[in-house]
C-alpha cells in the first residue's frame, strides 16, 4: 500500500515539477522515488500480506511482479534526460505518465476484485495512449498512439462483458468467492461462466499481444519514441501478464480443458507466428515487437499447468526478459538521437568498430533473448519448458523450434555490427549520455548476477 501511494506522490510531484522548471533533476528524482518504492516493497513482505478491503491484497505474488517492474522503471528513468529529448518542455508531464503507470501495473498484479482489475487496467492504458502520441511532430507517433488507443477499447470492451457474464454467473466480483461459487456456477450457468472466461482471456491476449491478437503491436512499437516503446515491451508486459497469472491461479477450478486447449494453441501460433515474421523485418523496434510477442507464446507455456512454482517462474522469465530488453532499447536510444526518424539495422553498421563497449552489451542482451547458454535468457526457457514438458510436450518442441529460428534475426543485428564493412553507419551517433552509460553497466551486472545466481533469482 505504500509502494502505490508513494507512486501517486511521486507523480504528482513530476508533472508539478516539469511546470515549475525542475526538468533537470526530475530523472534523479525518478531514480530516487522508484529506489524508494523498491525499499518499501522489500520491508513490507517482512509484514505478510496487506488486505484493502478485499479489493487489493499486497501479497508476495504482487510483490514479484510490482518489484521487477520499479526495477525495469528505474533503468528507463536513467535514460529519460535523453529519452524525452524529443518533447524536453513537457519532461514533467511524462515521467509523471509513467508513474501512474506503474500505479495502474501495482494493482492490476494485486486485486482481488474484478472491478480492481479493470480500474488498474485502465489506469495503466490511459497514460500509455499519451505518451505514444507525445512526440507530436511525428505521423508515426500519431498513427501509434490512435491505434493503440483504438485496440485498448476493444480489449476493454471485452474484458468488461467478460467480468459482467462473471458476475452474472456467481454475483459477485471477488475472486475468493468466485472460486467458491465455481462448482454452482458450472452447474447452474456453464454458457455464461465459460463466456465470460474466454473473453476476459481475449482482453488479456489483447494487452499481452498474443496472436491473433497482436496485430496493433508493431505499429505500435515502431511509431511510439523508443523509450515509451521500451515501457511497452517491459512494464506494460509485467502487469498484463501478472493480472493474467493471478485470474489463472485463482480461477483454477472453473477452468476446464477447452480453456487450457485454447491457451495451447494461442501459445503455439504466438511462437510460430511472431518468429517467422520477426526474420522478414527491417525495421529493429518491429523485429523487437514481434520478439516481444514471441516470449509471451513462451510465457504462456506457464500457464497452462499452473502450481507452487508457476509464480516463481514466470517471474524469473520476466526479470531476465525485463533487463535484456531494457538494455537493447538503451543502447537503441543512445546511438539514434532522432529515436523515432529511422531504426533501421543499419544502425548498427560498424557500431563494434565504433564503440566496442556497446556492440559487446548489444550482443549479451541479444544472447540472452535468444536463449543461449549461461545467459539468464537460457535458465528462464529452461524453467518454463521443463514445467509444461510432462503435460505439453508437443507444445515444448515447438517453442524449441521457435527459440532456434529466433537467433536468426537476433544475429541479424550483431552480424551487422561486428561484420558489416569498415564504413560507420552515418546515422550512428553515440552521444555522451552518462546516466545512460552507467545504467547499461548495472542492466549487465544484474544479469551477469543472475547467470551465476539463477536459483537465489529464482526464489526472490
Amino acid at each position: 500500500m505504500k509502494a502505490l501511494i508513494l507512486l501517486f506522490v511521486s507523480g504528482i510531484f513530476a508533472m508539478f515539477g516539469g511546470i515549475f522548471n525542475l526538468k533537470k533533476i526530475l530523472p534523479l528524482f525518478s531514480v530516487a522515488a522508484l529506489l524508494t518504492v523498491l525499499g518499501y516493497l522489500i520491508y513490507d513482505q517482512n509484514y505478510g500480506p496487506e488486505n484493502l478491503g478485499n479489493m487489493l491484497i499486497f501479497d508476495s505474488f504482487s510483490f514479484k511482479f510490482t518489484a521487477i517492474a520499479v526495477i525495469g522503471g528505474i533503468l528507463i528513468s536513467w535514460h529519460s534526460a535523453s529519452g524525452f529529448a524529443y518533447k524536453i518542455d513537457s519532461k514533467g508531464d511524462l515521467l509523471a505518465l509513467m508513474f501512474f503507470v506503474l500505479c495502474g501495473l501495482t494493482c492490476m498484479v494485486s486485486y482481488n476484485n474484478l472491478l480492481m482489475l479493470f480500474l488498474g487496467i485502465e489506469i495503466l492504458s490511459i497514460p500509455l495512449y499519451v505518451l505514444a502520441g507525445s512526440n507530436v511532430h511525428s505521423a508515426k507517433s500519431n498513427e501509434a498512439s490512435l491505434k493503440y488507443f483504438i485496440m485498448g477499447a476493444f480489449a476493454t470492451g471485452f474484458l468488461l462483458l467478460g467480468i459482467t457474464l462473471i458476475y452474472g454467473a456467481t454475483h459477485s466480483f471477488n475472486l475468493n468467492e468466485i472460486r467458491s461459487m465455481s462448482e454452482t456456477a458450472i452447474n447452474n450457468f456453464p454458457g455464461l461462466l465459460n463466456t465470460g472466461l474466454i473473453l476476459i482471456a481475449v482482453s488479456f491476449a489483447f494487452k499481452i499481444a498474443a496472436v491473433p491478437f497482436h496485430v496493433w503491436s508493431p505499429d505500435v512499437y515502431e511509431g511510439s519514441p523508443t523509450i515509451v516503446t521500451a515501457i511497452m515491451a517491459t512494464i506494460v508486459k509485467i502487469g498484463a501478464i501478472g493480472a493474467f497469472l493471478r485470474l489463472t491461479i485463482f480461477l483454477a477450478p472453473m477452468l476446464n480443458y477447452n480453456w487450457y486447449f485454447i491457451l495451447a494453441i494461442i501459445s503455439a501460433l504466438t511462437i510460430i507466428t511472431a518468429n517467422f515474421i520477426a526474420i522478414l523485418q527491417t525495421d529493429f523496434k518491429r523485429m523487437m515487437a514481434y520478439s516481444s510477442i514471441s516470449h509471451v507464446g513462451y510465457i504462456l507455456l506457464a500457464l497452462l499447468n499452473p502450481n507452487t512454482e508457476t509464480t516463481s517462474t514466470v517471474a524469473f522469465y520476466l526479470i531476465s526478459y525485463t533487463l535484456a530488453t531494457i538494455g537493447i532499447f538503451s543502447i537503441l536510444m543512445i546511438i539514434n538521437k532522432q529515436h523515432n526518424e529511422t531504426n533501421q539495422f543499419s544502425i548498427f553498421n560498424g557500431l563494434s568498430k565504433k564503440t566496442p563497449f556497446l556492440g559487446l552489451l548489444l550482443s549479451v542482451f541479444l544472447l540472452s533473448l535468444a536463449g543461449i547458454p549461461p545467459l539468464p535468457g537460457f535458465f528462464a526457457k529452461y524453467a518454463i519448458f521443463k514445467q509444461a514438458v510432462d503435460t505439453h510436450l508437443w507444445l515444448v518442441i515447438i517453442a524449441i523450434c521457435g527459440s532456434a529460428i529466433s537467433i536468426f534475426y537476433y544475429f541479424k543485428a550483431i552480424s551487422v555490427m561486428f561484420f558489416a564493412d569498415n564504413n560507420y553507419s552515418t546515422e550512428t551517433n553515440t552521444e555522451k549520455n552518462y546516466l545512460g552509460y552507467f545504467a547499461l553497466i548495472i542492466t549487465f551486472i544484474l544479469l551477469a548476477a543472475i547467470s551465476v545466481f539463477p536459483s537465489y533469482f529464482f526464489n526472490f
